[in-house]
């Protein structure tokens, strides 16, 4: 780990913020936002974000230290670094690789492109999920776009080109969708 404070802080940031940069390896990594962890319609807190996330070497700042970006996709990279030049500010990575077990666990696709480091979950902070969804899909060469209804994230791949918007199903009672 590596702590940037005094002389070493970077322009534009502050110097108490904290930002870790750690390498890993992602291979035995069991990290991941489960898709159940956002039931209250959460989002990724950025008033001190910060402080909170992770600055990984490949320059996306993660949502927390167990998120794992380390193998993501030169190309998937470069879409992400796009979508951050489009809104002018950084976004905020909260899933990226998944091993096959934490797959499983996270209810992901059975053949999810996160297990091949060609995905990732992401926030812009000041962005709605449908904003950001919506300029991902006018993308050029952009491969899957989806949103889901427990998570204010939006999946971007780099896979063949698709689409979804996964709406949260009624309860019964005649409960609101959510």
């Amino acid at each position: 780990s590596y702590h940037i404070t005094g002389a070493d802080a970077l322009p534009g940031v502050r110097q108490t913020a904290l930002f870790e940069i750690k390498r890993k390896s992602g291979i035995d990594d069991e990290s991941d936002v489960d898709l159940n962890e956002d039931e209250g319609g959460g989002s990724y807190q950025v008033a001190s974000a910060a402080g909170m996330a992770r600055l990984a070497p490949n320059g996306l700042l993660k949502q927390n230290e167990s998120v794992d970006v380390a193998c993501l996709k030169p190309s998937l990279v470069r879409v992400l670094k796009t979508i951050e030049g489009h809104f002018g500010r950084k976004m905020v990575v909260t899933s990226g690789y998944r091993d096959p077990s934490r797959n499983r666990r996270a209810n992901g696709a059975k053949n999810s492109l996160h297990m091949y480091c060609a995905a990732a979950d992401i926030q812009v902070p000041g962005v709605s999920k449908w904003e950001l969804a919506n300029y991902v899909r006018t993308m050029p060469g952009r491969g899957g776009v989806g949103t889901y209804c427990h998570t204010e994230s939006v999946h971007v791949d780099v896979g063949p080109e698709r689409d979804w918007n996964w709406r949260c199903r009624r309860r019964s009672g005649g409960g609101e969708d959510g």
